[in-house]
């Protein structure tokens, strides 16, 4: 994942509203969001079909949800090299197999294990009653709650500088969705304008991944580098949550360009 943007207000009709953008390898093979973990079965969301984990689940039960942007090395390393011995998809899994909210909690399920085992991420767990960011940068553990507001989640974490923040998160922020989840079950009846937001990204200049002749327009939100050699890598699908105390509105797309495209999960 590498853009998520967070509407969090717990004294709203929906407290969490979410879109999250998965960028990554078009020839690396994934599957729409489900039931995909039988050792943790409330689970919802897409799944990395070579590690088994997944850029963000959400939990029915609690409500709650976690999402996992890649992060940057403290060393000045490219976030791609080196070599970790652990999944970063195993995260949201372990941080909703917890039922506790305090400090660290999503880490808990490490298990003594050394979180260098782990290449740099960003983690957000949140639900109705709060939004933690838990970010590795493989030397230290930054911990921080996210604002009452919307906040834009890049790879540099919460970073209000950066291009993608900078520009988007206004637009999100005026046009926020708080929609009544007892009635509200379509696209259009749970988030309002955000769709449409997507949309105009996708047709807009793409961000690029940083190589190559052209930079492509650093603030956009949805990305495609054509690396060479049939390696693409781009915005391959984008998520939609909201959610309340007692209800969970998940819709998912493979093709962010089509307003039709969009799809509700059943939670």
């Amino acid at each position: 994942m590498c853009t998520v943007i967070v509407g969090f207000d717990p004294d709203a009709t929906t407290p969490l509203v979410v879109v999250a953008l998965r960028d990554e390898m078009r020839s690396r093979p994934w599957e729409w969001p489900d039931h995909h973990w039988p050792e943790r079965p409330d689970l919802i969301g897409g799944r990395d079909s070579l590690a088994g984990g997944t850029w963000l689940a959400v939990d029915p039960t609690g409500p709650r949800a976690a999402a996992l942007l890649n992060g940057w090395p403290w060393d000045g390393r490219m976030p791609w090299e080196g070599s970790y011995p652990a999944s970063r998809g195993d995260l949201p899994l372990h941080a909703l197999g917890r039922r506790a909210r305090e400090p660290r909690a999503a880490l808990d399920p490490l298990a003594g294990q050394d979180p260098t085992g782990y290449a740099p991420f960003h983690l957000l767990d949140a639900d109705t009653r709060q939004a933690t960011l838990y970010s590795w940068d493989g030397r230290c553990m930054d911990v921080r709650s996210l604002p009452t507001g919307v906040t834009t989640i890049v790879n540099t974490g919460l970073d209000a500088v950066d291009p993608r923040a900078a520009r988007h998160t206004p637009e999100f922020a005026r046009t926020r969705p708080d929609p009544d989840l007892s009635s509200a079950d379509t696209v259009e009846e749970v988030w309002g304008e955000w769709p449409g937001l997507i949309a105009e990204a996708a047709h807009a200049t793409p961000r690029s991944a940083g190589v190559g002749p052209t930079q492509g327009d650093p603030s956009a939100l949805i990305a495609h580098a054509d690396l060479g050699e049939g390696r693409v890598w781009s915005t391959g699908s984008v998520t939609l949550l909201a959610m309340d105390g007692e209800t969970v509105r998940y819709a998912f797309t493979d093709t962010p360009a089509r307003s039709e495209a969009w799809r509700m999960i059943d939670t």
